[in-house]
């Protein structure tokens, strides 16, 4: 099945299913421009979606941030931010204002995997493909979406440190809620398909 027929299956699920409805309602308001664009709030969507790992998800949000204008480039940065987070676990984690990353207090620290960890975490976070502000605030969803939040106050403080306004995180975060609750979405999809086939 395509994806364009997934998403006609969904939407057919959503005319009759009191629960679809009722996510699209958790939805649906929060994919228009506002403090983040929409094309913004679907890379993060990217992202977010790596972390729950809703292949649907990814699908759906990178095809709508490519029709947005994103590029292959834009998208791959976003989904390696949580490639770089997913390394750390729950652990704390040191941000310095250059965006270099570690982990103070792991086993790790002082062992070669320990150091490449921060090199990768630190490259994905430097690097320029997306501005500096929506790396930090994609990385605050992800970490939202991970339930850390530890993390995601860091990156929060990190983010309006750097000029980052409390409202477009908060946008971020609805993306990260919607995102969780997204996977289940798309994961009825193969239980409404068991009854549209008898």
């Amino acid at each position: 099945m395509t994806h364009q027929a997934e998403a006609r299956s969904l939407a057919a699920l959503e005319t009759r299913n009191a629960h679809a409805q009722a996510f699209r309602r958790l939805s649906q308001p929060h994919w228009n421009d506002g403090l983040l664009s929409s094309r913004d709030k679907h890379l993060i969507a990217v992202a977010v979606a790596q972390a729950t790992r809703c292949e649907y998800c990814i699908e759906h949000h990178a095809e709508i941030a490519k029709r947005l204008g994103a590029s292959l480039d834009e998208l791959i940065a976003a989904s390696y931010i949580t490639a770089a987070l997913e390394t750390y676990g729950r652990g704390t984690l040191r941000i310095d204002e250059d965006l270099r990353v570690g982990q103070p207090d792991s086993a790790l620290t002082q062992t070669a995997i320990g150091a490449s960890r921060d090199e990768f975490a630190s490259a994905v976070l430097r690097d320029d493909t997306l501005p500096v502000a929506l790396r930090l605030v994609t990385a605050a969803a992800v970490a939202q979406a991970q339930d850390n939040q530890a993390l995601r106050a860091q990156l929060h403080t990190r983010a309006v440190e750097s000029g980052v306004l409390p409202g477009a995180l908060d946008e971020a975060y609805a993306v990260a809620v919607i995102l969780r609750a997204g996977v289940v979405y798309a994961h009825t999809l193969p239980i409404a398909n068991l009854f549209k086939a008898s």
